[in-house]
């Protein structure tokens, strides 16, 4: 599809996995350039090698520990030196950290929020200046189903972080929507990747309620979500064609999300 997205310049944080890979993908083919953050710098490496032919610009790979602010102030400089402007970013960092409540350490939890809330808030606060300078900009963060329905018995930490990040992501696009930025969130539920296979593994090692322990429930589509699924939204998401759309949170869940 094209979505008119040629010449903008993206920043992914989280993009070596399995949905940071999936929107990278998705974003070259729409013409973008991109900077790409992860921690693994090989795994880092191999992504940016892969778009390199079909990239209107060498993808700029910057390994990032987002848990650092200074580490991602300095990553938002270099992409602004390097292109001298900055239209997109989309946050899909999530650590696969699971277990029971009672046995997860702080430090577990901690680490959660450090990666994930504080870790979006911290890229957002690093680009939001370049944003409103430019009156132009869009945000998309990649929290989860657990945000609004944790129903997975060992992902209690992530779930909470998830909910965090989405009202960050409201709050945010209060405050910006009027100076020419569009912020929102995608929750996905089970996706396809070998972080669901570990969530799965967790949840089937708490034996106390199995049934809430499950991380598969029942979807009005067929079969698990996949990475590109995500990906097509977010796509969208920035693109003018949701010019419209601020301060949404998608529910990519295959319909298990039957609330209002």
């Amino acid at each position: 599809m094209n979505l008119g997205l040629q010449n903008q310049v993206a920043w992914i944080c989280g993009s070596t996995g399995a949905i940071g890979a999936a929107v990278a993908r998705t974003l070259t083919d729409e013409g973008v350039s991109l900077a790409l953050s992860a921690r693994d710098a090989n795994a880092l490496d191999a992504l940016a090698a892969e778009l390199r032919p079909a990239a209107p610009h060498p993808p700029l790979a910057l390994p990032l520990d987002m848990s650092v602010r200074a580490s991602v102030d300095t990553a938002a400089k270099r992409i602004l030196s390097e292109h001298g402007r900055l239209d997109i970013l989309v946050n899909t960092t999530a650590l696969p950290l699971f277990g029971d409540f009672l046995a997860l350490e702080d430090a577990a939890w901690e680490e959660i929020f450090q990666a994930k809330y504080f870790g979006y808030m911290r890229t957002m606060r690093a680009v939001i200046p370049q944003m409103v300078s430019q009156a132009r900009g869009c945000i998309v963060n990649i929290s989860g189903r657990g945000g609004h329905q944790p129903s997975s018995a060992s992902h209690l930490p992530g779930s909470s972080a998830n909910a965090a990040v989405n009202l960050l992501t409201k709050g945010l696009a209060n405050i910006y929507g009027d100076k020419g930025l569009r912020i929102n969130a995608v929750a996905p539920g089970p996706i396809a990747s070998q972080r669901f296979d570990r969530l799965a593994a967790a949840n089937d090692t708490i034996a106390h309620d199995a049934p809430r322990a499950s991380a598969k429930p029942a979807t009005t589509v067929a079969g698990l979500g996949q990475p590109h699924d995500i990906a097509s939204i977010v796509a969208f998401l920035v693109s003018d064609h949701a010019a419209h759309l601020n301060g949404l949170v998608v529910q990519a869940d295959g319909g298990s999300t039957l609330t209002l």
